[in-house]
């Protein structure tokens, strides 16, 4: 098969990517050096506009639990609020994987090289889609945002009470997120800042956290627990000639905003639009205003998980603030001061 563009990186990034332009009669060679999907530090959460990214993508959704909003949890008190419109989806990453790359495969125009590290063969197009650590960083330099921050994920099974949102508590040494994934098993994720990080993090949070102490007493981890760090990504410049990166090779911000794989899916279309038209500045553009509107809702919620006692109650209790939150997450309202005083005042 004689290839117009190589994408290297088999995740939901570069097998996006790869379905988007093979659609579009472009020839497509994928490379995954893993042999089959694994499990990776993720928190698995796919938010609304994810979502229709990935139906317009594929025609269809993987099987996975939908959730329909978040909760959040401070000092005994929780709000809840659903999305301004539609739902996210849980999906478990080597699960995922394994469905977009299916997809894929099935895809005209692409051929998926599972188990096969790419090595450089003089292509005219790349797509680099090989993560934080991407070895096309070496041509555009990457920095972390968060070099301070470090994240653990795991799931479990007998886990009481789970719900169809996604749950986020709030603590001193942490945040700790919960969410359905399936057949009785929940997402279990943690993040911590550097100073208090602990390698018994998620156990210490499912027992230190009052409301959770009930519901974590007959759980069993099912899958390792998995570390991340540093949080977050900065990328400033995503293209050169004959290269363009995308997903998390392009920048990713805290995981605490919870749009990686959103933002990932959401760059596909864009990232084929430019690599046919020539125009690679178009998606340079775009891809960096999504990643400044997350970096900067990342910043304000770690602001806000800092918040502590009555305080955080108090402020969690404005009716304005969570939904302009998610209506931020989502892209239904720009993140600017107006935005928020509107939401806390």
């Amino acid at each position: 098969m004689v290839t117009d563009v190589t994408v290297v990186g088999g995740g939901p990034a570069g097998a996006a990517v790869a379905i988007a332009l093979g659609r579009r009669g472009v020839r497509v060679a994928l490379y995954e050096k893993a042999s089959s999907p694994r499990l990776k530090p993720c928190g698995e959460g796919l938010l609304p506009h994810g979502v229709e990214a990935l139906l317009e993508l594929t025609g269809e959704l993987p099987a996975a639990p939908r959730v329909r909003g978040l909760r959040f949890v401070v000092s005994g008190t929780s709000v809840e609020a659903d999305f301004p419109s539609g739902t996210g989806l849980v999906v478990r990453r080597d699960r995922f994987d394994r469905w977009l790359l299916e997809r894929a495969a099935a895809t005209p125009n692409v051929d998926v090289r599972l188990g096969t590290e790419y090595r450089h063969a003089g292509e005219r197009m790349m797509v680099a889609a090989d993560g934080k650590r991407s070895m096309f960083h070496r041509r555009l330099p990457a920095y972390p945002s968060a070099p301070d921050r470090v994240g653990l994920s795991t799931h479990v099974a007998g886990l009481e009470g789970l719900v169809d949102r996604v749950e986020v508590f709030f603590h001193r040494d942490g945040e700790l997120y919960l969410a359905p994934t399936g057949g009785g098993e929940a997402l279990v994720a943690a993040l911590f800042h550097r100073a208090s990080f602990r390698r018994d993090g998620i156990q210490h949070l499912l027992h230190a956290i009052p409301e959770l102490r009930a519901r974590a007493r007959q759980v069993e981890f099912t899958t390792p627990v998995l570390a991340c760090a540093p949080l977050g990504l900065r990328v400033p410049r995503l293209t050169a000639p004959g290269l363009l990166l995308i997903g998390d090779a392009a920048g990713a911000p805290d995981p605490i905003t919870g749009d990686g794989m959103a933002l990932a899916l959401t760059s596909a279309i864009p990232a084929a639009d430019a690599i046919i038209s020539g125009n690679l500045a178009a998606y340079s553009r775009l891809r960096r205003k999504m990643g400044r509107t997350a970096d900067r809702l990342a910043a304000l919620l770690l602001r806000l998980s800092h918040v502590e006692g009555h305080a955080a109650v108090a402020l969690l209790h404005r009716p304005a603030l969570v939904p302009t939150l998610l209506d931020v997450a989502v892209a239904r309202r720009p993140l600017n001061v107006a935005t928020v005083l509107r939401a806390v005042i």
